[in-house]
């Protein structure tokens, strides 16, 4: 299916000729500029939306940097003159492929997951601005009376506003005296203003769950029970509590007896808002149903991550939302859906919608210092939470993250991007599935692929450049995270086999040698289709040995070797889950061509003046020696490569902490 007007003739080159074997191949990555590089893409990683609107379009987890994959692009660019076809296998979050659009290259994309494939395809499809504001007023102008009905308040100082956020307490029973009391995770519920005010006024909860007003920054008096209330208490450390009468439980020990309290509202204006105690009009309006809901959002299956959220209650995805939230998703989805003639906008505004179910009422963390909600899936894990926030779906005035007129207005200003960009609307191709027959290459700018990468709907050597971010061994479950996305999508009950994640939960793949297995066979089609002067290029980053030599192993078995390596800023140093452990901020930039005969002039990175060497940049030199020997690796070279990494520093001794269990229990 092509989903633009506006087409453009491919200029390819026709002819495919052999790199010259008698001048050395030699790696664009001699080109980057570390500094500069890296510095862009902190920048970027800091702020992705404000340097790469677009991505907003829809959520996807450990997107990698347009600083650094664009810089590659421009590189081999250097090499090889020309509109390249350049083709991302594990296409996830888009970043690469918009890199390429926008510099005018054609572009391949794949990916196993529905989710991406419909956000690539709406993402490089998005028309033009006008329409699509068109589209947010006109369901605006339909849904005015349901988002009053549902949200509609009034402030204390008598101005009409909305509630942007409701607070809940899940309460439960003790499994030693069977007494019911509200597991709030901490004594200090939520500030009053934001942190840097300075004004420590806040709500607080004593240990027998009576809220207050009071000072957080000292002790206090619970003013019903006469409790002392220290407000740095932690009431469920390690996801433990412990009942009056002395008994400790695990928050999942009393899951079947899990029960939701709104505790706490937030209401606000065009000029103030407010956190207060919920009237019972605002109880009224966050309890009872305003219509039916419809749509059946299923099961939710055993995982390493949905793990977590089976264990303590939730059975099905429709769990994950209070009642009031989930109908008007259901409404908004509806409106949606007619709120064009054109396909890409419809297509956009439904990924809108659908994108604002990741701020699930039921999982979404309140952050009390700063007095906002954070997504169910912040920081890679399903956040579980005995204090939740459910947002208003449709958005408080000028408040509310991940709301849909947020979404909205954030899909105007990425389409005004693109086209600015680009100069003229995408011709996109797809998705198509990947059973789909290989046709030549004809004049579309993007072709988008859902299916398994081991078999990718291209001619054979016709690839310039095949530059990827593939899955970093177990540490992203994807299918998980996005799974309730696809069941707003009604494409959650399709098992995603074949994605290249390690995963012994589901059996899928294992540390056994399936997900080097399965990357060889993807890597060997990667080299079907490049050109004799393609490159593959991709980063990857890991603390563990075995993600490694499985990656080498697999690029051994495809038929790749190795002709540079670079080392590159990756992610946001500052991110909640990477703060106060040993983890990867950097990448290695891996650049191989076909196994054959010509000379090669290996890169390798070189340090930097005046930069720290840290462990981690220590280490992945140490990964650099190594890569640089695929494709003429030795027997035995994978137990010296163990041997070498698992005493390095920044891998740590055997039995500390993993980074993301830190980030899970955070």
């Amino acid at each position: 299916m092509m989903t633009a007007t506006t087409a453009q003739t491919s200029d390819l080159p026709v002819s495919v000729q052999s790199p010259s074997t008698h001048e050395p191949l030699c790696s664009p990555l001699k080109y980057l500029d570390y500094v500069n590089v890296s510095a862009a893409a902190k920048a970027e990683s800091r702020n992705r939306e404000v340097h790469l609107p677009p991505v907003s379009t829809y959520r996807w987890w450990a997107r990698r940097t347009s600083a650094v994959n664009g810089a590659v692009i421009d590189a081999f660019n250097r090499m090889i003159p020309g509109r390249l076809l350049v083709a991302d296998m594990f296409a996830g979050g888009g970043v690469i492929p918009l890199a390429a659009v926008v510099r005018g290259h054609q572009v391949y994309a794949q990916d196993l997951n529905p989710w991406p494939a419909a956000g690539l395809t709406a993402m490089l499809s998005l028309p033009e601005p006008e329409k699509l504001r068109k589209a947010a007023a006109t369901i605006q102008q339909y849904i005015r009376t349901a988002v009053d009905t549902a949200y509609g308040t009034t402030l204390k100082d008598g101005t009409e506003g909305v509630v942007s956020h409701t607070v809940r307490v899940a309460t439960g029973e003790c499994t030693g005296c069977g007494a019911r009391a509200k597991m709030f995770p901490h004594a200090l519920v939520s500030l009053l203003v934001r942190k840097e005010s300075g004004k420590p006024d806040a709500w607080l909860a004593c240990h027998k769950g009576h809220l207050f007003k009071a000072s957080s920054d000292k002790r206090q008096r619970c003013p019903e029970c006469q409790s002392i209330v220290d407000p740095s208490t932690i009431y469920t450390p390690k996801r433990t509590i412990t009942c009056e009468c002395g008994k400790t439980d695990r928050l999942a020990d009393r899951s079947e007896s899990w029960q939701w309290e709104i505790v706490l509202v937030e209401r606000s204006s065009r000029v103030a808002r407010e956190i207060d105690l919920p009237t019972q009009v605002e109880h009224d309006q966050a309890t009872r149903a305003l219509r039916k809901t419809k749509q059946d959002l299923g099961p939710i299956p055993p995982g390493r991550e949905t793990n977590v959220l089976i264990r303590h209650g939730f059975k099905r995805w429709e769990d994950l939302y209070p009642e009031r939230q989930r109908q008007m998703l259901e409404r908004m989805l509806e409106l949606a859906g007619h709120c064009s003639d054109d396909p890409s906008v419809v297509r956009a505004v439904e990924l809108a919608v659908i994108g604002s179910a990741e701020m699930a009422g039921h999982l979404s963390r309140w952050d009390r210092y700063y007095l906002k909600s954070y997504e169910a899936m912040a920081g890679h894990r399903f956040n579980l939470t005995t204090l939740a926030v459910e947002p208003n779906v449709w958005g408080g005035v000028g408040r509310g993250r991940g709301s849909v007129l947020r979404r909205l207005n954030q899909l105007v200003k990425s389409a005004t991007w693109l086209h600015e960009k680009t100069g003229r609307g995408l011709l996109v191709e797809g998705p198509v599935p990947c059973a789909s027959t290989v046709t030549p290459l004809g004049e579309w700018d993007v072709r988008v692929v859902e299916g398994s990468s081991e078999r990718m709907v291209l001619p054979s050597q016709s690839v310039h450049l095949a530059l990827t971010d593939p899955p970093y061994h177990d540490d992203v479950q994807y299918a998980e995270l996005s799974a309730p996305l696809r069941a707003w999508q009604r494409k959650a009950h399709e098992t995603l086999t074949g994605e290249a994640v390690v995963n012994a939960t589901t059996g899928q793949l294992t540390n056994d040698g399936a997900y080097e297995n399965l990357l060889s066979k993807i890597f060997a089609e990667v080299r079907r289709t490049l050109r004799p002067d393609g490159h593959l290029i991709f980063s990857y980053a890991n603390r563990s040995p075995h993600a490694w030599t499985a990656v080498f192993g697999a690029l051994q078995s495809a038929g790749m070797r190795a002709v540079g390596c670079e080392i590159v800023h990756s992610e946001n140093e500052t991110d909640h889950a990477k703060r106060g452990v040993r983890a990867c901020t950097l990448d290695l930039m891996l650049d191989l061509v076909p196994s054959g005969e010509a000379l090669i002039e290996q890169h390798r990175p070189e340090p930097v003046p005046d930069l720290p060497l840290t462990d981690e940049r220590r280490f992945l030199d140490q990964v650099s020696e190594i890569f640089l020997r695929v494709g003429s690796l030795q027997d035995g070279w994978r137990e010296d490569a163990y041997k070498i990494l698992s005493a390095h520093p920044f891998i740590g001794k055997p039995n500390d902490v993993r980074p993301e269990r830190v980030a899970r229990e955070a």
